[in-house]
């Protein structure tokens, strides 16, 4: 199907929603609505919250399950960390070798292992005008892992598609009443309340059309319908808002679950929309350090030849031998929920 491709897209998007940011521009928008940042990761949410409820529903054994989850985000992860606190760090911090390494902050960097998210390195990028942020893309990873956990937890409980329905509908009535109404941040394990809420309603969404099967109702002519209802209330953005929890994941996900032959030969050699992801930010941010006069027009294609070399490097040579690890299903589980 087309979900390697849709996923690319949605990294793809961050990058170039961010690079605005970087030089001091004002992000383009979806639809005058959403940032186009925010609706790569949005993207990626609606998948994930569709592809991890078939998962665990596929197999349903905590174990296996997390494995599985851990080998698709930590090596990833713990080999971006090591390159930013050994290699750029060093490189671009204007503190000396020896007070950048015995800077606490330094080593506070490794929380990013276990998704305590840290984004600063002592000396480094200060002048920017995104300063101090070496990787402000890692936000989303704990949410996304919160979203598993969760998961889990329903399967255990022996939730039905309801729950998940009443689920999606409580996170979206928070996510519209007080997630997107507040400036004020409510930190739980250096992670921001409001993304669980503004997020995980996209994931939950995801894992509804799943439940429910609804993916038997995708078209062309669904999807056009969904497109047009969507531009038309361009004017009326609450309602485009709330609209746009069932819209654009079933959008999102008509496009992924599709098949097409070019695509699928595009994306054959690998998934490279997480190494994208997590190696897009520290290397934008990087490029407009040593070259704070470079326009967007050069900017881009650099940011994004560099991140894809990256991505691919990570992918052949980190993510791809580590997912050969993952857990087959076993058949005849005595206690499928047991560890």
């Amino acid at each position: 199907n087309n979900l390697n491709i849709i996923r690319l897209i949605g990294a793809s998007l961050v990058l170039y929603g961010h690079s605005f940011v970087f030089l001091g521009l004002h992000q383009p928008l979806f639809l005058s609505w959403l940032p186009l940042g925010a609706f790569g990761v949005y993207i990626f949410f609606t998948i994930s919250g569709y592809l991890i409820t078939e998962s665990f529903d596929r197999d349903p054994h905590l174990l296996r399950f997390f494995v599985r989850r851990a080998l698709r985000i930590f090596p990833g992860l713990i080999i971006c960390t090591l390159l930013s606190v050994f290699i750029l760090g060093p490189t671009l911090t204007t503190l000396s070798l020896k007070d950048y390494f015995e800077n606490k902050h330094t080593w506070l960097y490794f929380q990013n292992i276990i998704l305590h998210i840290r984004f600063y390195l002592p000396g480094v990028f200060e002048t920017n005008k995104l300063p101090n942020a070496i990787n402000g893309s890692l936000w989303s990873l704990p949410v996304e892992f919160l979203m598993y956990i969760i998961v889990a937890i329903l399967g255990v409980l022996r939730g039905n598609r309801w729950t998940f329905l009443v689920l999606a509908a409580v996170s979206a009535a928070i996510t519209f009443f007080w997630a997107q109404q507040t400036s004020e941040m409510i930190v739980v394990y250096a992670s921001d309340l409001r993304q669980v809420f503004i997020c995980g309603t996209y994931f939950w969404f995801g894992a509804v059309f799943y439940k429910f099967n609804l993916q038997r109702f995708f078209s062309i002519s669904t999807v056009v319908v969904a497109i047009i209802i969507m531009i038309s209330l361009e004017s009326w953005l609450d309602a485009l808002s709330i609209c746009a929890y069932l819209l654009l994941p079933m959008v999102v996900l008509a496009f992924g679950l599709s098949y097409s032959p070019t695509l699928n030969w595009l994306t054959q050699s690998g998934d490279y929309s997480y190494g994208i992801y997590i190696y897009a930010f520290p290397i934008q941010q990087s490029v407009i350090f040593l070259y704070p006069h470079i326009t967007l027009n050069l900017y881009l294609p650099i940011c994004l030849a560099l991140t894809l070399i990256c991505a691919i490097l990570s992918w052949h040579f980190v993510e791809n031998p580590a997912l050969a690890f993952k857990p087959s299903k076993q058949i005849n589980t005595n206690n499928i929920y047991n560890f």
